[in-house]
């Protein structure tokens, strides 16, 4: 297995990870795009990693509508420990947004187990400005909250979205015509 470039891998040698491989029984998949990676439901105990690729948490509720949780890259990290208690019974799952390879396995090393609390400390806060863009009334609030916050994390007045305009329209949980009509509206006004 190739070396993954991971924040929970950090500090631990080549040939560590590849102990740790063998101790944790890590399994490597491949997944195809719109594949279910994770479902949260099955009460798996594993640590999943994209070692490659993109996917998505996503919740669809009972009605069929789906929230887009997080979007995860190429070292992103999910796993039951890594969630919130899912009070409502909705579908959490991950999701293969493109082709991607994971590897599974369970945490038990004191330093994988100290990297897990700064990951967990990285996800808390993205949690945080999910709810600071979805507490915002309006699409255009919403829009402007979360277009606000990816400028602000690459210090530069211009980015590019982390997943499609659907997708975006999940994550902020809004009709996908009304947003578009408002990013039109908010281009108009040179937004």
């Amino acid at each position: 297995m190739e070396a993954v470039k991971t924040p929970i891998l950090e500090g631990i040698t080549l040939e560590e990870q590849e102990q740790m491989r063998v101790c944790f029984g890590v399994r490597e998949e491949r997944f195809r795009a719109g594949e279910t990676v994770y479902d949260f439901a099955e009460g798996r105990k594993y640590l999943g990693l994209i070692a490659r690729g993109s996917a998505v948490i996503q919740r669809i509720d009972h009605q069929g509508g789906r929230t887009i949780l997080e979007h995860l890259e190429s070292g992103g990290v999910f796993g039951e420990m890594l969630m919130f208690e899912n009070v409502a019974g909705d579908s959490i799952t991950v999701i293969a947004e493109e082709p991607c390879r994971c590897e599974k396995a369970c945490a038990h090393h004191s330093r994988l187990v100290e990297n897990m609390f700064h990951i967990m400390t990285e996800k808390a806060a993205a949690l945080s400005e999910r709810v600071e863009v979805l507490s915002r009334r309006s699409i255009r609030e919403k829009l402007l909250c979360y277009f606000g916050l990816l400028a602000g994390q690459r210090q530069k007045p211009s980015f590019q979205l982390p997943f499609s305009l659907s997708a975006l329209a999940d994550y902020i949980s809004a009709d996908r015509s009304a947003m578009m009509r408002e990013l039109r509206k908010m281009k108009e006004e040179h937004l």
